[in-house]
């Protein structure tokens, strides 16, 4: 009885083991792939569909958006040296901006991020490099604005932005 027990034991694991190692093998050798560990299983057979264009849309190009150190003026102040005509002749209005010419030329469409849009029109002693002034209505105005960091987005790409080194 009990050669007869053994022999069934060392049958089993046997089989266990020979089980297993087939399994492992299978696995390994196909990258997990069930439908090959069963092979009786029968993978539906796809027709390849067609594709068919319908719309051609165009892909939008890269907007660079680069930062900028931006201060607030207004017309008549004294302190900062301002008037109520621009660099270019004009009347300063909302909607103008003071920059560097070398840097953004005049005449040049920008948006200020979640500001709106502003026309380089005016230049000023103290904006050199990477720096603007926003034009405000009222002192009071452009001092609650203070000098904060902007991104600006230049809307006429004729030319080169070339930046300073903040």
């Amino acid at each position: 009885m009990k050669k007869y027990n053994i022999a069934i034991h060392i049958s089993f694991w046997i089989l266990v083991a020979f089980l297993l190692l087939t399994v492992m093998f299978f696995m390994l050798a196909d990258n997990y792939k069930i439908d090959t560990l069963l092979p009786f299983l029968e993978s539906a057979e796809e027709s390849p569909e067609e594709v068919v264009v319908t719309e051609i849309k165009e892909v939008e190009k890269k907007v660079n958006w680069y930062y900028f150190v931006a201060s607030g003026y207004s017309a008549d102040d004294p302190v900062q040296g301002t008037d109520n005509v621009t660099a270019t002749g004009e009347e300063v209005r909302v909607g103008i901006i003071a920059v560097d010419p070398d840097v953004i030329p005049l005449g040049t469409r920008i948006e200020i991020k979640d500001m709106g849009f502003f026309t380089a029109k005016d230049t000023g002693g103290k904006i050199k490099g990477n720096r603007i002034d926003i034009y405000f209505d009222s002192k009071k105005e452009a001092k609650e604005f203070g000098k904060k960091g902007v991104w600006i987005k230049i809307m006429d790409n004729s030319f080169k932005l070339d930046l300073a080194d903040l």
